[in-house]
């Protein structure tokens, strides 16, 4: 139990550690680049590569679990792209702004499940070998 709660927290930290570097790398890379092409680069770019770097890393420490532990340990992050202060007015302004929420975790957790099944594999035959 709480080797989870541990991962839990590992993601959360992780995932706003490297949204602060990625926010710095786009910072010093923004030169003559649009505003709309920084938010484009960073909603079908860079958030997904958090998201999946999260889920290989929840994967790989992870012992059992590890799609339920990567989104718990994930959701905060993914709350934080609600919380703007522009409230979308048409339906597909709320589909795109509740987007993070649908494809992130399970991106996520999908990464997580792989690594996981990817690392007991790995053992096992390490296992039988020896």
């Amino acid at each position: 139990m709480l080797r989870k709660n541990v991962l839990v927290v590992l993601a959360v930290a992780v995932s706003f550690g490297l949204t602060a570097l990625d926010g710095y790398l786009l910072y010093a890379n923004s030169t003559g680049t649009s505003e709309a092409n920084l938010s484009l680069a960073v909603r079908l770019a860079t958030s997904p590569i958090i998201a999946i770097i999260i889920g290989i890393l929840v994967g790989f420490l992870s012992k059992d679990r590890p799609a339920l532990i990567a989104v718990l340990g994930l959701l905060p992050w993914t709350v934080m792209f609600l919380a703007s202060p522009n409230k979308p007015t048409s339906l597909y302004a709320w589909a795109v702004w509740l987007s993070p929420l649908v494809l992130y975790p399970p991106l996520a957790a999908t990464a997580a499940w792989l690594a996981w099944r990817h690392r007991r594999r790995a053992s096992s035959q390490s296992g039988r070998l020896a």
